[in-house]
């Protein structure tokens, strides 16, 4: 392996974007007139109404310093695809798992699976998404009210599993203001072409003296969604050719079978608001039943066997359409899980009741400015339905709760100290059980503090430790102590926050998963023999963050400089055998090194023009991550590829917007022993947004096209990539109303 960065990184850097270009901008525009400084203080202004919820000093996105990111709720209906991860998949440095349109998980620098945390409101989303990309994370984008992203070393608070970053997704289930009105809401309906999605949602909240009321609910389903050609790779196909298997193509070309998706759930929420403080409770309920691609060749395949392979084989073929529809059909009709179609493959029916109970206090004494505390307790459980019968019945009773305290400035020092705990009781049954039954309990201690030097540096530091105890049934209980310390600086040069750069040191330590220590069977969603290794200790890395950002002015963009070394990385790679007829994949640990960028520039078009209320911008993102096994000189598998993202913004008044990007990802060839390279693409997004204003109400009729090109595209960080590809050509209608 060639450790350094070859010609081809250079070329399509230079080739795909304007990236020097838009940073000599971004260095050299530092003197602003009269007219751009009266921009710049509205621009300002904007970015302090964008608050980080998930920030413990509940800084906006101004002050922060560290890489972050907000989707607002018209950026998450835009956006919303049927899982978060795909949702914000095009954000810098996120790349998904993806297991088809009912499964994804966020990946962040690279880092997947347990390095990043998804919560709901501050707390886990107490699923087991984290044990396997087929399951998916119980909290879907069109009722959301926001995300955000968060790196570097705030995230220490969430956990010391998020090592890549967080995601929050935040609702006003329980609302912590006066709603101020005896009645407001929201709807949403969306229709779309490839996957025939009907989607919709509705909430309605409200203020009766000083107690608040909220409900929500949502419904999304799709059909097997439309790809551009086979569902198999080129790549694939030629390594099964060279070895002699033989399969009909015909029958996965156009729609990726079973991908169909049905998604439904609904909250209520109530909180007492007080001066100095609120409390509040919440219930929720989701229902998903969503297939799992790629598994369509293999179930054929036993069909031969048991039929000697002609006849029966031939029926499939000439019933595809009708095959690929099942799923979809069954979700319509809402049927029992036990009565799909015996072709149908393999699904996922799960269910999640949560009870939320959230709260604060502020000035509560002369040493604590504001207390917090959120609870969230869970039942999860969900069937693996396999050729139309429950393979494995999955379980899992969780909870989450922590406690911060923000004091006040002691000798100049602001913080906040807290408590956190974790539990869960979890089992499996079934003939893919490959995790035995398991509690875990897993309290925490965590510190984070500001020392404010002057209005142009700032220090901060942050310590976390826990305690994390998995007891296996009939197997040994493991025990482990993970720390997490970080130390960093900020400087603001004009004391404006027009400018930040940050520089953060922190070394962290992680836990195993269980699946990491237990696994010990087939895994038949990721089509491998996945073996656990209990001889692993905690993960230990050091990483270091630089962040630059500058927030106003005709130019706007930050660049994030990071690299992670690690010391007994915990790698899930294929050992070149098989067990039970499938690729034994198993977990050791190795020395490795995560290192890259990731850079947004902004060009404010209307700042330099005289286009009067008429605001054009052009932006370029590019980010890219290299992730090398130092044990042996190789690279790691599943790491995302160069990726480069160009687009250009227009909007009128608030009466209509409209964006044209274009996404041109490299190909990935830096891989480990026995993985597929991925081909390049280039694909072409759109969405128009027409505002219709009214005095009590707004109206709003959107428009989003994706892969306008009808590119074939591959995830490479999905086990799935050379059996499922990306939806192709879409075009999806909404129409979406707040009254």
């Amino acid at each position: 392996m060639n450790t350094s960065i070859d010609q081809d990184f250079y070329r399509n850097l230079s080739r795909n974007t304007l990236l020097a270009y838009s940073f000599l901008f971004l260095l050299t525009n530092s003197s602003l007139s009269a007219e751009e400084e009266n921009v710049a203080k509205e621009e300002r202004r904007v970015l302090t109404e964008l608050t980080i919820t998930a920030d413990p000093f509940n800084h906006n996105l101004l002050e922060h310093s560290s890489p972050a990111t907000i989707l607002e709720k018209n950026d998450v209906i835009l956006k919303a695809e049927p899982t978060i991860a795909e949702t914000i998949g095009q954000e810098p440095g996120i790349t998904t798992s993806y297991f088809g349109p009912g499964s994804s998980r966020p990946i962040i620098r690279g880092n997947a699976g347990d390095r990043v945390r998804v919560l709901k409101n501050g707390i886990g989303t107490l699923d087991i998404s984290n044990t396997s990309e087929d399951h998916t994370v119980t909290s879907n984008p069109i009722a959301a009210e926001s995300i955000e992203i968060l790196r570097g070393p705030e995230t220490l608070l969430f956990g010391s599993s998020a090592i890549g970053g967080i995601v929050n997704v935040t609702d006003n289930a329980i609302p912590e203001n006066y709603i101020g009105e005896p009645l407001n809401g929201s709807f949403d309906y969306r229709q779309g072409t490839a996957d025939d999605e009907l989607s919709g949602a509705l909430k309605l909240e409200g203020q009766a003296g000083k107690y608040n009321w909220h409900l929500d609910y949502f419904h999304q389903d799709t059909e097997d969604i439309d790809i551009p050609d086979f569902a198999e790779s080129a790549n694939l196909r030629a390594q099964e050719a060279a070895e002699g298997e033989e399969h009909e193509d015909e029958i996965s070309r156009g729609k990726l079978l079973n991908s169909a998706t049905r998604s439904q759930g609904f909250t209520a929420g109530s909180s007492r608001v007080w001066d100095k403080g609120f409390l509040g409770v919440s219930i929720s309920s989701s229902r998903s039943k969503y297939g799992v691609p790629g598994h369509a060749h293999e179930s054929h395949a036993h069909e031969d066997d048991a039929h000697e392979g002609e006849e029966e084989h031939h029926d499939d073929e000439e019933h595809g359409d009708e095959h690929h529809d099942e799923l979809g059909d069954e979700h319509h009709a809402d049927e029992d899980a036990g009565e799909h179609s015996d072709d149908e493959g393999v699904a996922i029916d799960l269910e999640q009741v949560r009870l939320d109970v959230r709260g604060r206090v502020d000035e509560v004494n002369d040493f604590v400015k504001t207390a917090k505390f959120n609870l969230g307790i869970s039942t999860y459980q969900h069937d693996e339905l396999e050729d139309g019968g429950i393979g494995t019945e999955f379980e899992n009773d969780a909870f989450e709760g922590r406690v911060e305290i923000t004091h006040e400035p002691i000798s100049s020092f602001e913080g906040v100290l807290g408590f956190q705990i974790q539990g869960s009781d979890f089992s499996a049954v079934g003939e893919e059980a490959y995790l035995p039954q398991i509690d875990t309990i897993a309290p925490s201690l965590f510190l984070f503090e500001e020392l404010p030097l002057n209005k142009h540096w700032k220090l901060h530091s942050g310590a976390r430790y826990d305690f994390v105890r998995y007891s296996p049934e009939g197997l040994s209980s493991e025990e482990f102590n993970p720390l997490g310390l970080s130390t960093g600086v900020v400087w603001n040069p004009t004391g404006e926050s027009d400018y930040t750069l940050g520089l953060s040191v922190a070394y962290t330590q992680r836990a195993p998963s269980a699946s990491e220590l237990f696994a010990d069977g087939a895994h038949i969603a990721r089509q491998i023999f996945e073996l656990g290794n209990t001889d692993i200790d905690v993960e230990q890395s050091f990483g270091v963050d630089l962040t630059m950002k500058k927030n106003t002015g005709l130019v706007t963009g930050m660049l994030n400089l990071f690299a992670q070394d690690y010391e007994d990385y915990i790698n899930l790679s294929n050992a070149g055998e098989e067990e039970d007829g499938l690729p034994l994949f198993n977990y050791e640990s190795v020395d490795a090194l995560f290192w890259g960028f990731e850079a947004k520039s902004t060009l404010h078009l209307h700042e330099a023009l005289n286009l009067w209320s008429h605001d054009i911008d052009f932006d370029v993102q590019v980010d890219f991550v290299r992730a090398e096994d130092k044990s042996n000189n190789t690279d790691l598998p599943r790491i995302p590829p160069l990726r480069t993202i160009v687009g250009i913004d227009y909007k009128y008044k608030r009466l209509f917007e409209a964006r044209a990007e274009g996404v041109f990802a490299s190909k990935q060839d830096d891989i480990a022993e026995f993985e597929l390279p991925t081909d390049s693409y280039k694909t072409l997004n759109a969405h128009l947004n027409f505002n219709l204003p009214f005095p009590d109400y707004e109206l709003a009729l959107y428009l989003r096209g994706t892969n306008l090109t009808d590119e074939e595209v591959r995830v490479h960080t999905s086990f799935l990539k050379d059996l499922a590809p990306l939806r192709g050509r879409s075009v999806l209608f909404g129409l979406r109303g707040v009254f």
